[in-house]
């Protein structure tokens, strides 16, 4: 399924590379999962350790591809905002929403963080949570002890 050398089924394209993107034959693609090649022992890794010989994976997996390093990611990305991007950036409209990478761009801002509360005010609201609820404990024994 899909493999890159037919005289060798179940062999990644790059074997120098450590991980590489599969997909089980019964799901049709639909799932990719990674999984690691241990070029010098010919087999491959599972991520929970379980190793999977090269007939093995050909029968239950197909291959789409090596999986690309961060630095490799970026430079990709880099490359297609590259080309999909114009020379001139059209101006936007200050009444219509942002539109494109920057509307995902400004979905993937956080909310701001909620208002800090500083360690030794902490420490001073437990300390007197603590305290209240003993002298209230103790008030409560006090008077249990008096109706008895």
């Amino acid at each position: 399924m899909n493999w890159p050398d037919p005289q060798r089924p179940g062999e990644p394209a790059e074997s120098s590379r450590p991980w590489h993107w599969v997909t089980r034959g019964e799901d049709g693609g639909l799932h990719p999962l990674p999984l690691g090649w241990n070029p010098h022992l010919r087999h491959w890794v599972a991520w929970d350790g379980a190793t999977v010989s090269p007939e093995e994976a050909a029968r239950r997996y197909g291959y789409i591809g090596p999986a690309l390093t961060p630095l490799e990611v970026n430079a990709r990305v880099v490359e297609a905002l590259a080309a999909a991007s114009p020379a001139e950036p059209p101006l936007e409209r200050a009444d219509e929403p942002p539109r494109g990478l920057a509307a995902l761009a400004a979905s993937a801002l956080p909310p701001p963080p909620p208002k800090m509360v500083y360690k030794n005010k902490a420490v001073m609201m437990h300390v007197l949570i603590f305290l209240g609820t003993l002298f209230g404990t103790l008030f409560l024994l006090d008077q249990f002890g008096r109706l008895h």
